[in-house]
């Protein structure tokens, strides 16, 4: 298999529940307030992490935070899972795993098991820590770095989605 060349393309289906998503999560911080800074860029990258994981636990807090707990971890989730695929490349896939919920199969070259993105969401708001998202995605960014330095000529690819990453800058 060649880079970026994966088993399938997101379903459309996948591609629907992105999009949905997106929307929800500009819902969550426009309606529902989640206290992002006003200057919080949303271009799914590393320095975005912490901030989103930080405004996430600030939300929990608040009275009725947790009233719409399902989408709001899916919403996360998406993000989480559009950060990881932009720094180790793969794609979106099904997961047989609790709730439905999406998982993210990284290039196999990484010889990862499917991130189940989600259940790092709830992690991290058990934990409380704010440092659960950018752990995990260091974990991706340390294994991305390394395949760079066996083949300086790997680069992360996304399976076709619908999701890009903005032009930031």
């Amino acid at each position: 298999m060649s880079p970026g060349e994966y088993p399938h393309s997101c379903s459309e289906a996948q591609t629907i529940w992105l999009d949905e998503l997106a929307i929800e999560i500009g819902k969550l911080v426009a309606r529902d307030g989640l206290p992002v800074p006003e200057d919080f860029v949303c271009d799914y990258g590393p320095e975005s992490l912490p901030v989103l994981e930080a405004a996430a636990l600030a939300y929990q807090g608040r009275p009725g935070g947790a009233s719409r707990i399902d989408l709001y971890i899916r919403g996360l989730g998406a993000y989480l899972g559009e950060a990881i695929l932009f720094t180790a490349g793969g794609y979106w896939d099904r997961s047989e795993h609790e709730g439905d919920d999406p998982a993210v199969i990284v290039d196999p070259v990484h010889k990862a098991g499917p991130v189940h993105v989600c259940d790092i969401v709830r992690r991290a708001l058990d934990e409380g820590t704010g440092e659960v998202f950018a752990e995990e995605h260091g974990w991706m960014q340390i294994a991305a770095d390394a395949q760079r330095e066996k083949d300086p000529a790997w680069r992360p690819v996304k399976a076709e989605d619908g999701v890009e990453r903005p032009e930031t800058g």
